[in-house]
């Protein structure tokens, strides 16, 4: 680490600000450090007003037990010191260690703090740590409420036994964070300040698991019922854009379909560099940020730290997700001990109950909630079962214990999210917004298959969403209708004062939450994101379409890929629809008996994926009866081409500078697409059962009728899928997306995710 690292650049000019107009008796440290707001006096010399050092502090970022933090640096051979008034509900908050390095000679650090008031001093904390192979922040809480009112000199040091001489005057001591901070006034309660922001994710939690959502077979979730959703709204029907972590964390992250803003290479995912997280936005308002994530995919090198000042997160290593919640409060609570008196932004994002299915509150190793089993599968199971290599002696018995296992998981998280919350001062609370949903669910063999990642069913994208806002929000709200992840960026900023983004394709949910507007009617687009054949979703008015692009080319690259394709081919269909309010498990497909539903869902899917994938569009539209087949003549040969949702019975051929299609009606349309640049279509031929389309059959772009000749590449460009679903006759339409102002993707393979990757099973 380095002394110019951004996240303490950005930490330090924004606390400056925030620091503004802060009452006097309380202080910030590092935001005065940075500007220079402090005194250097001999060790002798009373205490001045204000902060006051021996020598000159430093500042710098550092990362110790995964956590990065911005610090000042001070000698362990003299104190530093404050004086001031104590506020009413005084609290000092300090984290201090030493760099990793220094443990190598260091046997122990003990911090002090002591409290001076005329011809007296009396040490109110000491507090020591001597773990020297694994060393951790060292977090002090001083409760100083019995000086308010008081004028004193507050004096913090810390001893390093063992420290070499040479090093006993340098800056090695980090402070991080080091505020006295004030209990919350009325006054500042009445003035309807922007609210905290605490959001709460729950890696791999399906909402049909909660007991906010109807699950009645365990308690899996007291805290989470009786704190937030009896205490906030429900949102019923909530989806992920991802049925897995990394695309899904960046678009709830930036507002944005994750398609957008990745291209096919897993290796690649991450958040542009020119696209602002929600952490920088909120960063951007004055907030303090804090980031704390379990989830080994979500690292700084692929942009999921930007705009954290506290950021912590996992190593590339397959045993951490063994680690629990309780080791991701053991470093969020302290920062919201520390900072919850101030305009906070906390994200804590728990690895529970991602495989494998195991935590501390197992009894004798068997599930909290099936302790008598006696058959032989166990939490460590899940991923072999997954990827094939393990198999399930008697499904009738084991299946429900597995179930068990991930129920157990769910209820060991709502303990410590409990407890996380109860941190929070009551008056704070009164004043926090806080949103607890998940990335992703979880398949349990619903439709075949285990885990994450490979289909759009519920149980994979439905995911829990509970609001809470005391003051704003009605407890016991139950919200219908349609919502996105992608809509909580935007519903945030809102909330903070800041203001609408048009790149967001999330809408503000506050106005539905608070009851003072209407839930916007916008479909859920939702795609897999996981390699191989597209696969994508929509949702609207309770009916559900998935769309799987079957006849597209593949070559699975590993064993773990071909058994995963083996499966989709047994269980995934071209089409499916399904009707959730009457079928909300989706066991009947209605695809082949309700075109109209397929036509009306279909363009959701068609629009967005049209925006993410390059190339020419050539589309059969309307028409469910004959074959429409032709030919079009391009500039250039294409660089290849790609099916989009065809059938076994279509015919594509590409020869030179020519390309042959014959393709059959089918409800919400197939077609092909294009890849490079073909310059100008010369010619267009299209026939239905060997008639020619009469004129417009043939349409271009966004709607003008093809009548001869040559065709320009501009003359197919439109920044919106122009087929409504409503087109009755069959026609062609020649197409490509404007994508001009779009952002440059992630495209680029990153060592660093590709390695946690591999690590973590999901590529081999």
């Amino acid at each position: 680490m380095t002394g110019s690292h951004p996240r303490l650049a950005l930490a330090a000019a924004l606390l400056v600000l925030t620091a503004c107009g802060r009452p006097e008796e309380e202080f910030h440290l590092l935001p005065r450090v940075a500007a220079g707001q402090y005194a250097v006096v001999a060790a002798a010399e009373k205490a001045p007003e204000g902060l006051s050092f021996v020598q000159p502090p430093a500042m710098r970022s550092l990362l110790l037990d995964h956590e990065e933090r911005p610090v000042v640096l001070t000698t362990a051979s003299s104190p530093w010191r404050w004086r001031g008034r104590i506020p009413e509900g005084g609290r000092l908050s300090l984290g201090v260690q030493t760099f990793p390095i220094g443990w190598k000679t260091i046997r122990a650090l003990r911090a002090t703090v002591a409290v001076l008031g005329g011809d007296t001093r009396e040490i109110v904390e000491v507090a020591e740590t001597t773990e020297s192979v694994e060393p951790r922040w060292l977090d002090l809480e001083v409760d100083l409420s019995r000086f308010a009112g008081s004028e004193v000199t507050l004096e913090m040091s810390a001893t390093l036994d063992g420290l070499p001489e040479v090093h006993r005057h340098s800056n090695v001591v980090a402070w991080g964070p080091a505020l006295l901070t004030a209990a919350p006034a009325a006054a500042e309660r009445a003035a309807e300040a922007p609210p905290n922001v605490l959001f709460l994710v729950v890696d791999t939690l399906r909402a049909d698991h909660l007991t906010p959502y109807g699950y009645t077979r365990h308690d899996t979730s007291p805290e989470i019922r009786r704190r937030l959703a009896d205490a906030g709204a429900v949102v019923e029907t909530a989806y992920s854009q991802a049925p897995w972590t990394m695309p899904s964390v960046i678009s709830f992250l930036t507002g944005r379909p994750p398609g957008e803003l990745v291209g096919s290479d897993l290796a690649a995912f991450g958040i542009p560099d020119d696209v602002r997280t929600l952490a920088e936005r909120m960063g951007e308002l004055g907030y303090h940020t804090g980031g704390f994530v379990a989830n080994p995919t979500l690292h700084t090198g692929a942009g999921f730290g930007r705009g954290f000042r506290t950021w912590f997160a996992p190593p590339a290593d397959i045993q951490w997700l063994q680690r629990h919640a309780d080791d991701v409060n053991r470093h969020a609570v302290p920062w919201l001990r520390a900072f919850q008196r101030r305009p906070f932004f906390l994200y804590v994002h728990y690895i529970d109950p991602h495989d494998p299915y195991e935590n501390p509150d197992m009894v004798n190793g068997r599930a909290f909630f099936m302790p008598g089993y006696t058959g032989p599968v166990a939490g460590g199971w899940i991923h072999g079962i997954y990827n094939g290599r393990l198999e399930i002696p008697e499904p009738a018995r084991d299946i429900p214990y597995i179930e068990a296992l991930y129920d157990g998981e769910i209820r060991y998280v709502d303990r410590h999210i409990g407890a996380l919350l109860a941190a929070i001062d009551p008056e704070v609370l009164k004043n926090t917004l806080i949103v607890l949903t998940s990335d992703h669910g979880e398949e349990l063999y619903d439709h075949g298959g285990w885990k994450h990642g490979q289909t759009l069913y519920d149980e994979q994208i439905h995911v829990p969403l509970i609001v809470r806002w005391d003051g704003h929000i009605r407890p016991g709200t139950r919200l219908a209708g349609t919502v996105r992840l992608l809509d909580l960026a935007p519903t945030l900023v809102a909330a903070a004062g800041g203001k609408a983004d048009p790149a967001w394709a999330g809408v503000n949910l506050l106005p539905a939450l608070t009851g003072t507007g209407e839930l916007p009617r916008r479909p859920a687009f939702s795609e897999g994101l996981s390699g191989g054949p597209l696969r994508a979703s929509a949702v609207l008015d309770g009916r559900k379409l998935v769309l799987f692009n079957r006849e597209e080319p593949f070559v699975p690259g590993d064993g773990l890929q071909e058994h995963l394709w083996k499966v989709d081919l047994g269980r995934l269909r071209r089409a499916e629809l399904y009707d959730l309010a009457t079928d909300p498990g989706e066991r009947s497909d209605l695809a082949a008996t309700d075109a109209p539903g397929v036509n009306r869902l279909a363009p959701v899917i068609h629009g967005q994926v049209a925006r993410e994938l390059p190339g020419l569009w050539i589309f059969r539209e309307g028409g469910e009866g004959g074959r429409l087949a032709g030919s079009l003549t391009f500039e250039r040969p294409p660089a290849g081409w790609r099916p989009y949702f065809t059938e076994p019975g279509d015919r594509i051929e590409l020869s030179g500078t020519r390309l042959r299609f014959d393709l059959a009606g089918a409800a919400g349309g197939k077609g092909v697409r294009v890849e490079g640049d073909v310059g100008r279509i010369l010619a267009v031929e299209a026939a239905l059962d060997g008639r020619p389309l009469p004129a417009g059959g043939v349409r271009l772009g966004a709607g003008a009728a093809y009548t001869g000749g040559a065709v320009p590449p501009a003359a197919l460009r439109a920044a919106r899928w122009p087929v409504t679903g409503a087109e009755t006759a069959a026609g062609l339409r020649l197409w490509s997306f404007d994508g001009s102002g779009a952002v440059e993707r992630r495209t680029s393979p990153n060592a660093e995710t590709e390695q946690r990757l591999r690590n973590l099973g999901y590529i081999q």
